[in-house]
C-alpha cells in the first residue's frame, strides 16, 4: 500500500511539473516567435527539462551516506520510524527517480531532435536573432554539433548506459560494468550544468505595456509612436537553482567520505573459509573512535584488487572496548570477491591493503527497538541478524529486542556451522537466564543431495582449484592447488552440479556423508527442517500467536524471497487483524 501511495504521489508530482511548464511555454507572450518556429516541440522539450531538473536533484539524496548518518543520530531518538522508513525505501526511491529520469531524458532528446529539424526547415528571415541555423534547410546534423547538441548527446548516452547496466540481469552477471558506468555521474553533472548555457532557445524582450498574446508588429493599441525593434535574449537556465542545494550536499558528502577513507586504513587480521565458499574476514578497526551498532554495514575496498570499487558488507561481529576488530562475511561470487579470495591465497591476508568507509545505518537496526521481531534470511543474508544473536548471548535478560523469530534458509547443511556454535550457546544461555522464549530459530535446508563430487574439472592448467576438508566440528582446511588432476580425496568448495529433487528425511539432519550437525550441536539439530518453509503455515502461526498485533518482518535474501514475503505480508494483513510491515535489507 505504501509503495502504491508513493508511486501515485510521485507520478502526480511529475505530471504536474511537466504540465505547468508545458502550459507556461505554450501561452506566454515572450515565446511567441519561438513557438511559431518550433511548435509543440518547444513546449515538450521545456516541460521535460523541468522534470529532469527535479530528478537530477533528487536522485543524489539517497547517495549522501555521511549526511544520512548524521540525520540518523539526530532523528533516530526523536522520530526513528520515519528515518528508518527512509533508509528502507532509499534504494527504491533512487531507482524510481532514475527510471523517471531515463524516460524523460529520451523524450527530451527526441523533442530536441525534432526542434533541430524545425530550426532548419522554418528558418525565419525576418527575425534572424532567433535562428539557430545559418540558412534555410541547413543539415540538422550540423546543428547538432553545437555545444548544446554535443553535451545533450553525451548526457543521453551516459543515462542510457547507466540504465542498461542497472538491469538485474546485467548487474548480476557483469557487476563491474554496472559499477564503472555509475562512476560517470561526475561528468554527467558537469555536462548537465554546461548543457543549457549555450543559449540555443531565445525569448523576446517585452516592455511593460506589450504583454498581450499577439506579436508586437500587429498590436494596434500600443501607445508607443516610434517603431519597435524586437529583441531576443537566450532563455535563462534554471538548472543551477534546482541543483544548488542537493549538489552542494552531495559534493560535501563526497569530499568528506574521500578524505575520511584515506585515513581509515585497516589490516586484514584473519581469514576463515566457511562452507558455501564464504570468507569470514577479521579486520582491525581503522581508528580508536570507530563505533558500530547492530545491523550496520561498512564499505570495503581492497587496493590490491581495485582502486575504485567499494562493496558493502554487514558487520557480523562488533568491535568492543577490549577488542578493536570486527568481522564481515563475504560470499565469493563475482569478479571482485573471486579476485580477493585469490589474492588472500597467493599473498596472504596480512599483505593486503584494506580501506574502510562507514559504518552506515541500515533498516535492520530497528530490531533493537522491537518487542517482537520476525526475521527471515537466506544464505549469506543471515549476516544482519548475527549481531543480535551475539547480543542475546551477552545480555540474555535485556528487554529489547524482546522476542526474535528467526528463519534461515540455506542450501547445504554444512552451512549451519556458520551459526551452530553461537546458536547453541545462545539457547543454553537463555535457558539459564529463564528466558527460553526469547529466541525461536529454525533452519531450512533446501538441497537434499549433499554428496560432494570427488574431482574438479578445471578447464585451464593455470586455473586454481579451491578445496576444503570439513571435520565433524565444522572446522575447515582450505587448500589452494593447481590443476594437477590427481587430487581425488578432497571435496570441492563449490561443486558445479544441479540440484536434485526433494528427498524425505524424517530426522531432518545428518544426510551428509560423515557429517551430522545434531551430534555436535543437539540444540541446533532439532531445529533443522528439510525443504522450504510453508509460508501459509508460518504466517498462520504468527497470526495465531500475536492476534491484533503490528509486527515487523525483517528480511535479507534474494529478490524472489523478498517479493514473495512482501506479497504475503500484504495479503495476510488484509485478511486478518494482525498487521505485518515488511522491511528488507537493501544497501543504498
Amino acid at each position: 500500500m505504501n509503495r502504491r501511495v508513493f508511486l501515485i504521489l510521485w507520478i502526480s508530482l511529475v505530471m504536474y511539473i511537466f504540465y505547468d511548464s508545458f502550459i507556461y511555454y505554450k501561452t506566454n507572450r515572450r515565446f511567441y516567435y519561438l513557438r511559431q518556429m518550433l511548435g509543440l516541440g518547444l513546449c515538450i522539450s521545456r516541460g521535460t527539462a523541468t522534470v529532469l531538473n527535479l530528478c537530477c536533484a533528487l536522485v543524489l539524496l539517497p547517495l549522501c551516506k555521511k549526511l544520512n548518518q548524521i540525520l540518523c543520530r539526530l532523528l533516530s531518538k526523536v522520530w526513528p520510524g520515519l528515518f528508518f522508513f527512509w533508509l528502507e525505501r532509499a534504494k527504491s526511491f533512487h531507482m524510481t527517480v532514475a527510471v523517471t529520469l531515463l524516460l524523460f531524458a529520451v523524450i527530451h532528446s527526441l523533442s530536441h531532435f525534432v526542434n533541430l529539424w524545425s530550426f532548419s526547415r522554418n528558418y525565419d528571415e525576418q527575425w534572424e536573432d532567433i535562428n539557430l541555423a545559418r540558412y534555410r534547410n541547413e543539415s540538422p546534423f550540423i546543428l547538432l554539433m553545437s555545444t548544446a547538441g554535443v553535451t545533450g548527446v553525451l548526457l543521453l548516452i551516459i543515462a542510457i548506459s547507466m540504465g542498461l547496466t542497472s538491469l538485474r540481469v546485467v548487474r548480476r552477471r557483469v557487476y563491474n560494468a554496472f559499477w564503472y558506468t555509475h562512476q560517470l555521474y561526475l561528468p554527467f553533472m558537469v555536462f548537465l550544468m554546461i548543457h543549457p548555457l549555450s543559449g540555443v532557445l531565445k525569448e523576446e524582450v517585452l516592455s511593460e505595456h506589450r504583454t498581450s498574446l499577439f506579436p508586437s508588429h500587429i498590436s494596434s493599441w500600443s501607445n508607443d509612436s516610434t517603431p519597435h525593434t524586437t529583441k531576443f535574449v537566450p532563455i535563462k537556465s534554471k538548472t543551477w537553482i534546482w541543483m544548488a542545494l542537493p549538489l552542494s550536499c552531495f559534493i560535501v558528502d563526497l569530499l568528506w567520505r574521500i578524505f575520511s577513507r584515506n585515513l581509515m586504513k585497516s589490516n586484514l587480521l584473519n581469514v576463515v573459509h566457511m562452507p558455501g565458499r564464504t570468507l569470514s574476514l577479521t579486520i582491525s578497526c581503522p581508528h580508536e573512535g570507530f563505533n558500530c551498532r547492530k545491523g550496520q554495514y561498512v564499505l570495503l575496498q581492497c587496493l590490491d584488487v581495485s582502486l575504485l570499487e567499494w562493496h558493502p558488507f554487514t558487520v557480523v561481529k562488533l568491535p568492543t572496548v577490549n577488542c578493536k576488530e570486527f568481522d564481515v562475511w563475504v560470499r565469493v561470487k563475482g569478479d571482485w570477491t573471486e579476485s580477493l579470495e585469490r589474492l588472500i591465497m597467493e599473498k596472504g591476508a596480512s599483505n593486503l591493503r584494506m580501506l574502510i568507509d562507514g559504518p552506515f545505518s541500515s533498516p535492520m537496526e530497528g530490531i533493537s527497538r522491537s518487542e517482537i521481531a520476525l526475521c527471515v534470511a537466506a544464505g549469506v543474508g543471515i549476516t544482519p541478524f548475527v549481531t543480535f544473536l551475539q547480543d542475546m548471548l551477552i545480555n540474555p535478560r535485556r528487554l529489547l529486542p524482546g522476542r526474535i523469530h528467526l528463519i534461515w534458509i540455506i542450501r547445504k547443511e554444512q552451512e549451519i556451522t556458520w551459526l551452530a556454535d553461537l546458536t547453541n550457546k545462545v539457547i543454553s544461555q537463555l535457558r539459564h537466564a529463564n528466558r527460553p522464549d526469547r529466541l525461536h530459530i529454525e533452519f531450512y535446508v533446501t538441497s537434499t543431495n549433499n554428496n560432494e563430487p570427488k574431482t574438479n574439472n578445471v578447464k585451464n592448467k593455470n586455473d586454481i582449484a579451491h578445496v576444503v576438508v570439513v571435520n565433524e566440528k565444522g572446522a575447515l582446511t582450505h587448500i589452494l592447488n593447481k590443476n594437477d588432476g590427481d587430487d581425488d580425496k578432497a571435496t570441492l568448495l563449490t561443486p558445479n552440479r544441479k540440484r536434485n529433487g526433494y528427498l524425505d528425511n524424517k530426522d531432518g539432519v545428518g544426510d551428509e556423508k560423515g557429517y551430522d550437525v545434531a551430534k555436535k550441536y543437539p540444540l541446533v539439530g532439532c531445529r533443522v527442517r528439510r525443504g522450504r518453509p510453508h509460508w501459509d503455515r508460518v504466517f498462520g502461526y504468527w497470526v495465531h500467536l500475536y492476534p491484533e498485533e503490528n509486527l515487523n518482518l525483517y528480511c535479507c535474501g534474494p529478490k524472489k524471497l523478498v517479493k514473495l514475503l512482501r506479497h504475503k505480508c500484504k495479503s495476510v494483513s488484509t485478511d486478518s487483524k494482525t498487521k505485518f510491515t515488511f522491511i528488507h535489507e537493501a544497501f543504498s
